[in-house]
């Protein structure tokens, strides 16, 4: 067990510091765009089912009985939650020697630690997906998105709407250059100008569809890393329940345990829904 101690924590001390500062954290960016479903009182897993589609209506002659009938065919999926959690142990004596102000960050820090290892769990689905675009060392441009929308919505099944694409932040910085940059592209001056000032905040639609970027994504030891373009129902973010967090007083180890727990799953439910994105995300120099 990893305990916290004040020789630990020196740099929030009294006598080091006179305002703690917490690591800045990424913003978690899949339990916001994901399916968001939850389980009931006592149930244990969840069964999505999902019909077939019919053959096309048949011609009818005036007058005469429709006899043929179809069957409906049912599919179905089923998931189940886990739990994760962390928790930290704060001294007394720390405690004593800690700004009233490091010790709530404490609690922020742990927050920020499950909120981090759930959206990790979601991206970590999009490597999965049966089909994509792009390759190892291939730069990111927006014709790849248009091509990604284009194919979900023209397979036989069209992935139902609303879309949404996640990049890497690197890689989403070919968007950024691909249309804000005067006399690169077939972009309104007026917008590139716009988006130039802005620097593309990130979460504007881009045909429609919404870009996020999230530097949660871990890119390979090549600089490549998986986003994707996919239907919200694609992935479903399934709650047995939302992140707790306590405090609690221990009084033999003559401290504190600050601590959270989520009971959750992060589950591709349609594969067909989606498209990675595999494109490079080195560390942009222009």
């Amino acid at each position: 067990m990893a305990i916290t101690t004040a020789s630990d924590l020196a740099a929030g001390q009294i006598a080091m510091v006179g305002t703690a500062r917490m690591t800045y954290e990424h913003r978690a960016v899949c339990t916001n765009i994901f399916t968001r479903m939850a389980l009931g009182p006592g149930e244990k897993s969840m069964y999505i089912p999902k019909f077939g589609a019919l053959p096309d209506a048949a011609d009818l002659t005036d007058g005469v009985d429709m006899t043929q009938a179809q069957s409906l065919t049912i599919s179905g999926t089923t998931h189940t939650t886990d739990e994760a959690g962390i928790k930290v142990i704060i001294t007394k004596k720390l405690r004593s020697q800690l700004k009233e102000d490091a010790y709530r960050l404490a609690g922020r820090v742990v927050g920020d630690s499950i909120a981090r290892k759930i959206d990790k769990d979601g991206l970590a689905l999009f490597s999965g997906l049966s089909n994509g675009l792009g390759s190892a060392s291939t730069t990111f441009s927006i014709s790849y998105l248009v091509a990604g929308i284009t194919q979900l919505k023209g397979q036989s099944e069209p992935a139902p709407e609303p879309y949404a694409c996640v990049l890497h932040p690197f890689t989403f910085h070919q968007v950024v250059k691909n249309i804000s940059q005067p006399g690169t592209s077939n972009m309104p001056p007026d917008f590139q100008m716009e988006k130039l000032r802005e620097y593309w905040r990130g979460n504007d639609p881009l045909y429609s569809v919404p870009l996020f970027i999230d530097g949660n994504i871990t890119p390979d030891s090549s600089d490549d890393a998986y986003g994707a373009i996919f239907s919200k129902i694609a992935f479903i973010y399934l709650v047995g329940w939302e992140p707790e967090n306590w405090l609690e007083e221990d009084k033999s180890l003559r401290g504190w345990e600050i601590g959270v727990v989520a009971d959750y799953a992060m589950v591709e439910e349609d594969d067909a829904y989606g498209r990675y994105l595999l494109f490079d995300a080195a560390k942009p120099t222009s």
